[in-house]
């Protein structure tokens, strides 16, 4: 099992590296759009879809809505959805079990629909920046950092569960550890960015921001994995999962990370 593990993930590291820096804005925009169907089948079975037709029905779906907001270019203006779509998932975590609103297939299937298309639009905004490649890389850094943070000081220090029904492995003291070393990496890139005491003070901001948000997708995904009973999205990646099970920290991510520095006036 570690095997397919270890090459699954040098695979995906390779993937990752030749979509940023090899591939042309074009070819960027449609692999990633293929990330994204495959991740809207994943999310119809996280929805209660049963039938495989649904599933890809649903995919198509995504698809279609990404056409639509790339057609009409309304990529960046669809980034504004987003706050109000992490907040309404901030509000069924703390609520789970009790709350029966997102226990509707509809409810689900309609929130993956707007996360999914909401994280493509985010993507094509930061691929068409001038500075693609560090901005990205700075995202992908903060979803790292507080992922490895968290596993690591959750380890050593975890007592308080962050939240107990929907991700029991989970602790606040490793959320803490996790937006600590974001912050470190923030006071890094700031230092060798040559950024300006108040420009850092906003990207600080911002890195806390997103690096909190990426944990609310992990939860959110964990908490409708649960209600199906599912360890996994799918088996699409050998030893890893699913695709939604490497993005969900992504979905939440992004689109806050790029909105946020949208409205600083950076990209």
């Amino acid at each position: 099992m570690l095997l397919p593990r270890i090459l699954s993930a040098i695979v995906m590291a390779a993937l990752f590296i030749c979509a940023v820096f090899v591939l042309e804005e074009f070819s960027f925009i449609i692999s990633m759009a293929g990330v994204v169907l495959l991740a809207g089948w994943e999310w119809a079975r996280l929805s209660g879809v049963k039938h495989q037709l649904g599933r890809v029905l649903f995919a198509i779906v995504i698809g279609f809505l990404c056409l639509v907001t790339f057609k009409f270019n309304v990529q960046e203006a669809s980034l504004y959805i987003a706050p109000f779509l992490w907040i309404t998932a901030l509000y069924w975590v703390v609520r789970y079990p009790a709350l029966l609103q997102w226990r509707h297939n509809f409810s689900r299937l309609l929130f993956g629909a707007l996360i999914l298309v909401t994280t493509w639009s985010a993507l094509v905004v930061l691929r068409q920046a001038d500075d693609f490649v560090v901005w990205v890389l700075l995202l992908m850094g903060l979803i790292w950092g507080a992922d490895s943070g968290a596993y690591f000081a959750g380890r050593a220090f975890g007592k308080r569960k962050l939240a107990r029904f929907v991700s029991p492995g989970k602790s606040w003291e490793g959320v803490i550890g996790g937006l600590l070393l974001t912050q470190l990496g923030v006071v890094v890139f700031a230092f060798f960015s040559d950024f300006s005491a108040s420009q850092w003070v906003v990207l600080a901001l911002i890195a806390l921001l997103t690096s909190s948000v990426s944990v609310l997708g992990d939860l959110t995904e964990s908490l409708f994995k649960r209600h199906e009973s599912l360890k996994d999205s799918s088996r699409l990646i050998p030893g890893h999962g699913g695709v939604m099970d490497r993005v969900d920290s992504l979905t939440a991510a992004a689109s806050i990370y790029v909105l946020s520095l949208t409205l600083a006036g950076w990209i």
